[in-house]
């Protein structure tokens, strides 16, 4: 916060602003938008992002080519999920998910999510803890920004593998386990001038945000109630392996690139803490061609399929880290779970002897909920 402060106090000691764009709310979608987007991987391209103030000109030329999705913006009262969301504008459908958004002259924020949840593959209705911004109006040179978000998924402990719970003391064993994905992104407009892609330029206004995103786990545990795994050294307890790997948090910073002439965010670029752009979503201009499927990118194979008492994972060029990987049911009954560590060319077996014939959904989420797979699978014997 100090640095951000610093930063502003600069900005605006060297710097006029009385001519630079402001963004307004005629950017925010309504009901009967579909906006146009495409994304690529931080290795398909290279963006330079000049430096902050301005006037500064941004060439991204480069950005003619990915992987092409829309988001339809419809009425709140349409969605599946409209019961769960009475306090809902409107929603938006992605594939079959539907996020539910609440607006008003100033923001854009987020309800939570309906549909059918892309993880599981079945219908869920999640609310979020805490309302992340998607929007927020009216945004000059050099506003700040703060969004925070929360949600979390709850499993019996049932679902886990006997040897992932013998690893709990005694008196221990959770009764559920709790994963809470958070989120905070802290924003300033740090630059404006002119943007280039895809033949077209755009007066914009750059956000530069500082963004956490943060993993905790929560056991349920008899008369002690929820526990966060965080402060379980109070009651006793010590912590699994498989717990402590998948805790964690991750930093990246985000250049959100914005017109009053359009209403999709025109780039969107992420880059990890050592600097290195690891995804870019950007406005579709109607001159994009579109690539290959990011699931299929990612090189993910189940064999064999159908399977009867062992099912692997072969994990291709999956980067390394802590998935959580589970196996649902047609009912979207989650039936198993496990923490595990995947990475590169990572064969990971999985005993299914004891499950029932019928149709599954094997879904792996990495620890950041930033990356997630869902595939079907067959039981059969």
């Amino acid at each position: 916060m100090k640095n951000t402060c610093l930063l502003i106090i600069t900005l605006l000691g060297y710097f006029t602003v009385n001519s630079q764009i402001t963004i307004t709310n005629a950017t925010f979608p309504k009901v009967g938008d579909k906006l146009k987007y495409a994304t690529l991987s931080g290795q398909d391209v290279s963006l330079d992002m000049l430096t902050n103030a301005g006037p500064r000109a941004w060439d991204f030329s480069a950005l003619n080519r990915g992987i092409k999705f829309e988001e339809s913006y419809l009425e709140a009262k349409s969605g599946s999920d409209a019961s769960t969301f009475l306090d809902a504008d409107m929603y938006i459908l992605n594939g079959l998910e539907e996020t539910y958004i609440k607006s008003n002259d100033t923001k854009l924020v987020a309800l939570g999510l309906g549909g059918i949840n892309p993880i599981f593959n079945v219908p869920l209705a999640i609310r979020y803890t805490n309302l992340p911004t998607l929007r927020q109006a009216p945004l000059s040179f050099v506003n700040t920004t703060k969004s925070e978000s929360s949600w979390n998924i709850a499993l019996p402990g049932n679902v886990f593998p006997d040897t992932l719970l013998a690893s709990f003391p005694a008196g221990f064993r959770p009764d559920s386990v709790k994963v809470q994905f958070t989120s905070e992104s802290n924003g300033l407009m740090d630059a404006y001038g002119t943007l280039t892609m895809q033949n077209q330029t755009f007066e914009v206004l750059r956000e530069k945000a500082n963004v956490l995103t943060s993993t905790d786990v929560f056991i349920k545990v008899g008369f002690l109630g929820w526990i966060n795994i965080n402060i379980a050294s109070q009651f006793g307890i010590t912590l699994p392996p498989f717990i402590e790997q998948f805790l964690g948090s991750r930093e990246t910073s985000e250049y959100r690139y914005y017109s009053n002439d359009k209403k999709e965010i025109l780039v969107r670029a992420i880059y990890d803490n050592n600097e290195q752009l690891r995804e870019v979503t950007f406005a579709d201009l109607g001159q994009v061609s579109a690539t290959e499927n990011a699931i299929a990118k990612l090189n993910i194979d189940i064999y064999p399929n159908p399977a009867s008492d062992q099912l692997t994972i072969y994990t291709g060029d999956m980067e390394d880290g802590i998935y959580l990987i589970t196996l649902g049911d047609i009912n979207g009954k989650v039936v198993y779970a496990e923490p595990a560590k995947l990475g590169s060319n990572n064969n990971k077996s999985l005993d299914i002897s004891k499950f029932n014939t019928g149709v599954y959904f094997l879904s792996i989420r990495d620890q950041f909920n930033q990356k997630a797979i869902t595939t079907k699978v067959i039981i059969s014997r």
